[in-house]
């Protein structure tokens, strides 16, 4: 019997009854009571009815036939499987929804869809199509859909010996609740019988699960005797469809792994038996995380987790617990630490609770790269008491110096943990080189730098330079500038010539020539001798870099140049003015350094015994010569020719030199007789040659000079005499108005028909009344040059000035004579401006 799955709503209170008999009957309730309509019958006992919606399906010994009770006509058949018998397993039938339709039969399944004959006709009938059939080595004793696959119940046999064995009476009762049950009449035969197995198949016939079930007294139990039965959900039309069209080119890797329903939906599967009864459900990710854990699968539990989002915040905490406590119970506390924040995530109590523990086994250095500062944050305590515990062992203190640089300042006290590190440092071996830096980051980040740049310093620390530039340190250095140099000399002295206005030298050599003073005292002559170097090269580089800066050791450069650098010494000497000549002399006399001698004695006013050097220690004449040129003393070219003559090889020297600066007579004269002078003939022509070109020289370039004045002064009367293309004009107080006598005369721009203008600032006038200059232009064309503008400015006595408005008539006749000129000449008539006007006004020309 099966009940209409409308028999709540509907009046007609529909159900379908089968039998032994082989008819199917309608039973349905109208205004005359119920009736009972055979609808089928003559193809033997009816097994099974199935209904879903409008379709009812039901097995017989022959076909499985559907039926549409709405169109009350009979749609389609599903024959019987050639390779079935008719004992030992009835027909099981499942529908998914209205369009599909699940059989089981023997060793075949086979899954048909109802479709309608015309696609676009709602109304037309329905027929039936088989989509998918397979064949199975085992029986099939219950199939129900699972998700995109079929959940199928099978039986495994294995005959062994042919006895009779009486029927059970439990197989009719298995086959009521839904699994159906052939005819138990007659013997049978005694079979091994193996546990049954629920397996889940694909409509290709793919294999995706097989469990075997462990019901008790399985081996007495035949295949009619176990059935399948599901609480499952039907589809709506629309998915049931849409399972039709794919479920048939679905393939495992293509489907969904862990869940397929949704949430109050989970299908439940019964496995009847005759004493028991085993609830399934499809595994979820819940499941498969839980069975991997009890098999010390944390990795692959782990990857579930990351990958199904559908799991639960509980599972994730079991999964993280358990795989953190297998990784420190075999005690490998860093690969614990490196999945934390894969397991734990932003989960910030999970965070701190571990952080308690790895602190309880002394592992926090293991676990300290992986804590998190941000998404979760913890509580403050906990980042304190990770920073307190590893100021214990100096082995921690790199590990405290690099989280003091990573951790904001927010997460911990600053003063509590600099309090705690500096008495930490205080006590016996506390003063490690990373400790120290930790004292040094906190006062960073308390802002005194001057106590971290102590700790820097101290250090040797090369990041000292960075840092004193980026936080303006230099003032605050004093005396221990010289700390800087021996962390790199190179950079230091580099940076004391950027700021050299701020630490002066006054405050740099002290410093140096303390430590040089240390080293000495310690009879380290090494290290005092590269303090001295290290002066040297901090002076030099200042008396390049600014003369005056280093002006008061001077003296002390002048020996550590003649020491270190004799070739550089004359740079100073004639650069400075700072240093005391004795002095400097002593120590270049020392040191043999004869030019050096020679400017210094210069400068003494000992020009003799300069030159006295020059000629007996150098013998250099070009040298003597731009001596006493530079002395401008006529005493010197003699004395110059006296010490020349004591040696020939001096004298011809002499000759070749002097005569473009003296009259070569002056020493021509002086030359004793029979003094032999190698190539005295050709030196002697040489002398006169050269004085005959420098006579023509300087005749030539007077010459020239002359021509220059000459063509300049023309130039310069042409371009006065040129016409102007503004004028501007003063008036004189004498011609001015009686009203205006007491008022300052202004500059007014003026043309020959309007007079006189606008007025003009005296600023924009160029020349001895403005602020600009006379510049000249040159005129396009090859043969004329012009001024761009030409101010001149005339002042007469006031007697000789003559009246105005006559001086203005005569321009206007001028203009006049002008125009007729050009008129008769056929020209066209172009107005000009006077090139001078001679009036009673100051005038200025442009």
């Amino acid at each position: 019997m099966a009940l209409d799955p409308r028999y709540g709503t509907r009046k007609t209170r529909e159900f379908m009854t089968g039998g032994l008999a082989g008819q199917v009957a309608l039973n349905s309730r109208g205004w005359l009571g119920a009736k009972d309509n055979i609808i089928h019958a003559g193809e033997g006992p009816i097994s099974i009815i199935r209904w879903a919606g409008t379709l009812v399906a039901w097995a017989n010994n022959v076909c499985v036939r559907v039926y549409d009770t709405a169109a009350h006509t009979r749609i389609g058949r599903l024959d019987r499987p050639k390779s079935s018998n008719t004992e030992g397993t009835s027909c099981q039938l499942f529908w998914d929804g209205e369009q599909i339709l699940y059989m089981g039969w023997h060793h075949t399944i086979k899954i048909a869809r109802m479709r309608r004959k015309g696609a676009a006709d709602l109304d037309s009938l329905r027929i039936v199509d088989v989509v998918a059939s397979f064949q199975l080595d085992c029986l099939v004793v219950g199939l129900a859909p699972f998700g995109a696959d079929l959940a199928v119940l099978v039986y495994h046999t294995a005959l062994e010996g042919s006895s009779p064995r009486p029927p059970n009476s439990l197989a009719k009762t298995a086959a009521m609740s839904g699994g159906g049950a052939a005819d138990a009449v007659g013997a049978s035969t005694e079979l091994q019988h193996e546990r049954p197995q629920l397996k889940i198949l694909t409509w290709t016939h793919e294999e995706i699960a097989a469990d075997a079930l462990s019901i008790t007294g399985y081996e007495e139990y035949e295949a009619s005797e176990y059935a399948l039965a599901a609480c499952h959900l039907p589809r709506t039309r629309a998915s049931s469809h849409s399972r039709v069209t794919s479920g048939a080119a679905a393939t495992s890797s293509g489907r969904q792994a862990t869940k397929w329903w949704a949430d109050g939906e989970e299908p439940i599967y019964y496995v009847v038996s005759p004493k028991e009864i085993i609830v399934g459900r499809p595994r979820d990710g819940s499941d498969r995380v839980t069975w991997l854990l009890e098999h010390s699968r944390f990795e692959q539990a782990l990857h579930i987790i990351e990958s199904d989002v559908t799991l639960s915040q509980a599972t994730r905490e079991q999964v993280a617990g358990q795989y953190l406590e297998f990784l420190v119970s075999q005690e490998r506390f860093e690969e614990a630490a490196a999945l934390m924040p894969r397991l734990l995530k932003d989960n910030a109590a999970a965070w701190e609770r571990w952080v308690y523990m790895f602190a309880q086994w002394r592992q926090l250095p293991a676990m300290a790269p992986h804590i998190p500062v941000q998404e979760p944050t913890l509580r403050q305590t906990a980042y304190e008491m990770m920073l307190h515990a590893f100021l214990l062992s100096r082995a921690d203190h790199s590990i405290l110096l690099a989280l003091v640089k990573d951790w904001p300042t927010h997460l911990y006290s600053v003063p509590t943990l600099l309090e705690a590190v500096l008495h930490r440092i205080r006590a016996p071996g506390g003063d490690t080189e990373a400790l120290l830096q930790v004292a040094a980051q906190l006062y960073q980040l308390q802002g005194r730098y001057d106590l971290a740049l102590a700790i820097y310093l101290r250090q040797q620390q090369p990041a000292v330079f960075d840092f004193i530039q980026e936080h303006q340190l230099l003032p605050v250095l004093h005396e221990r500038v010289a700390q800087l140099l021996s962390i790199d000399e190179e950079r230091a002295i580099q940076l004391l010539m950027d700021q050299y206005d701020e630490i002066p030298a006054s405050t740099v050599v002290p410093s140096i020539q303390a430590e040089e003073a240390d080293a000495q005292q310690v009879g380290d002559g090494q290290q005092a001798e590269d303090w001295r170097c290290k002066l040297h090269h901090y002076l030099d580089q200042l008396f390049q870099k600014d003369q005056t800066a280093g002006a008061d050791y001077h003296s002390l450069q002048v020996e550590l140049y003649a020491e270190y650098a004799p070739s550089q010494l004359m740079a100073l000497l004639v650069g400075s003015q700072w240093y005391p000549l004795e002095a400097a002399l002593g120590v270049c006399q020392q040191r043999s350094l004869v030019r050096e001698q020679v400017f210094i004695l210069g400068r003494m006013g000992s020009s003799a015994q300069a030159l006295h050097l020059i000629i007996q220690r150098l013998a250099d004449i070009p040298q003597a010569i731009e001596f006493v040129q530079m002395q401008r003393d006529d005493e010197l070219w003699e004395l110059l020719i006296s010490l020349a003559l004591e040696s020939p090889a001096l004298t011809g020297e002499l000759m070749d030199n002097i005569g473009g600066y003296v009259n070569p007579l002056r020493l021509l004269k002086r030359i004793p007789h029979g003094v032999a002078i190698e190539g005295l003939r050709d030196r002697l022509v040489h002398i006169i040659a050269d004085f005959r070109t420098q006579t023509s020289l300087r005749e030539g370039c007077n010459n020239i000079l002359h021509t220059d004045c000459l063509l300049l002064a023309q130039r310069l009367y042409h371009e006065v005499r040129h016409a102007l293309s503004h004028v501007c004009v003063k008036p004189c107080t004498a011609a001015s108005s009686s009203s205006q006598s007491d008022s300052i005369p202004q500059w007014h721009q003026w043309s020959s028909g309007a007079g006189l203008g606008a007025l003009v600032d005296q600023q924009d006038l160029p020349g001895p009344q403005g602020t600009k200059q006379l510049h000249l232009r040159k005129k396009e064309g090859p043969d004329e040059e012009e001024l761009e503008t030409v101010w001149v400015g005339i002042e007469y006595p006031a007697a000789a000035r003559p009246d105005p408005s006559s001086q203005t008539s005569n321009l206007k006749q001028k203009e006049q004579r002008h125009r007729k000129t050009s008129k008769q000449k056929g020209l066209d008539f172009q107005e000009s401006l006077p090139s001078l006007v001679v009036a009673d006004v100051a005038v200025l020309l442009t």
